[in-house]
């Protein structure tokens, strides 16, 4: 599981993984399973989340 922290108006970004078969099809991305998002918690404009996604995906924080 990924952990994150992002404020309001940060976000995240999902994508293939570097060395993915950027022609595989959506059913080929998700054939182990689907992107879970768990809410962690937060205080003031923070939330911690945990995400969990099949390994041909990559998840980043997009900065900037």
């Amino acid at each position: 599981m990924l952990v994150l922290t992002r404020r309001a108006d940060e976000s995240i970004v999902i994508a293939p993984a570097d060395g993915a078969d950027v022609r595989m099809t959506l059913a080929e991305l998700f054939a182990h399973g689907p992107i879970q998002i768990t809410l962690l918690g937060g205080s003031g404009k923070r939330v911690k989340m945990g995400i969990e996604a099949p390994t041909q995906l990559a998840i980043r924080r997009k900065d900037g």
